[in-house]
């Protein structure tokens, strides 16, 4: 029966096998110099963001949602940081496919699917961190050539606030999508009713009418675009407030204000012959074609105010969805490395010796076991013989 062998036989048996040993170490050295020598240089640009302050929580939250599962691949929550926010968007579809298409990756590195150069670019290509207590981001992209790898660090900064962008639909955004989409029919609705006075004017010629009714129009066209604005608000307001807000009461209720008094100057207006007032004479005395004339003014006046409020309210909403935003601040830019990130050569090197070492004795106690049971094998078959 063989015996275990103590520490220090082994050590002795190391010591007896040295050369042995320093054969594999020197060979594994060998592997390990040749691998850094036929190994090409990778350099590594890094860029450094501050992501905004986690001032509107709601904000995080709406953009959490529609990152969807990109946001579940880093195990994002409603307590997700800022910071980890940008990484899960870095390393999103939309932002690694246009770096992608911008720096020709597939052909570069020889691959024929999208989805493996995704994998290749997220694995190997880029290296994000986040630092715990600044919160601070760090793009670092590895690439052979040090000046594309400054390039594509750079671009991936462009395109996450791009992404950040189009994903940034709160609010305001909201808001100022709604009032673009008006003030473009509202331009609209101003060149129509210009060109249908100029057609006018050029039919029947400019008749002035006097100071009494041009007052009372002036004042009904003034109610009209306050009740037309109002209810354009209400509107937007229904898109993302429910019945019981209280701004979107508030609205209606001085939507019904205007109204009344809307349809109290109308009425004034309309009054019977019998009525006596010098808005009615004026009425009464105004020919018809003055009132077709009016008529066509009061169109362009309507619509000009209209517009003009459209274009207060888009640029109210364009300064709110500004301060909405999540704006990311570039610390440092990245800039061409002249020091290779990897290899590490006295570190390939060593390991190398470490494991070639560790080989070599692995192979020494194993030769010495299997001597050993040979030894054991024919002993006991001396034995066996001799006793029978």
């Amino acid at each position: 029966m063989q015996e275990e062998k103590t520490l220090y036989e082994i050590l002795l048996l190391f010591i007896r096998k040295k050369k042995l040993i320093a054969i594999f170490v020197f060979l594994f050295g060998c592997g390990a110099v040749f691998n850094c020598l036929v190994t090409p240089k990778i350099y590594k640009a890094e860029v450094r963001i501050m992501p905004p302050v986690q001032g509107k929580t709601g904000m995080a939250s709406a953009m959490l949602s529609q990152l969807g599962a990109g946001a579940g691949l880093i195990g994002l929550s409603g307590m997700a940081t800022n910071g980890q926010l940008l990484i899960g968007v870095l390393k999103g579809n939309t932002v690694v496919d246009k770096i992608i298409d911008r720096f020709d990756l597939m052909s570069l590195y020889g691959k024929e699917y999208r989805v493996k150069m995704r994998e290749q670019v997220i694995s190997s290509l880029l290296n994000l961190t986040e630092d715990t207590k600044s919160g601070i981001v760090t793009i670092g992209v590895l690439d052979k050539d040090p000046v594309r790898a400054a390039e594509m660090a750079n671009a991936f900064v462009e395109e996450l606030k791009s992404a950040l962008q189009l994903l940034a639909l709160g609010e305001a955004a909201q808001r100022r999508i709604f009032f673009e989409q008006q003030l473009v029919q509202s331009h609209k609705n101003l060149n129509d009713a210009e060109d249908e006075l100029q057609r006018y004017q050029e039919q029947s010629g400019l008749v002035v009418m006097e100071p009494q009714f041009q007052a009372m129009l002036a004042s009904i066209e003034a109610l009209r675009a306050q009740v037309a604005a109002k209810e354009v608000e209400i509107s937007s307001l229904k898109t993302y407030a429910r019945v019981e807000n209280p701004n979107l009461k508030r609205a209606m209720s001085e939507l019904s204000a205007l109204r009344a008094e809307l349809n109290k100057l109308e009425q004034q207006q309309t009054l019977k012959t019998e009525d006596k007032t010098p808005q009615t004479a004026s009425l009464r005395e105004a020919p018809q074609l003055g009132l077709e004339y009016q008529r066509r003014v009061r169109n362009v006046k309507f619509a000009s105010a209209m517009y003009e409020i459209m274009m207060q309210q888009f640029e109210a909403a364009k300064v709110d969805e500004s301060r909405e935003a999540m704006v990311v601040q570039v610390i440092d830019p990245a800039s061409p490395p002249d020091y290779k990130y990897k290899p590490k050569r006295s570190q390939i090197v060593l390991l190398g010796l470490l494991v070639g070492l560790g080989f070599g004795m692995t192979w020494v106690l194993i030769a010495d076991y299997i001597q050993t049971m040979r030894k054991d094998f024919k002993q006991r078959s001396v034995r066996e013989y001799e006793l029978s």
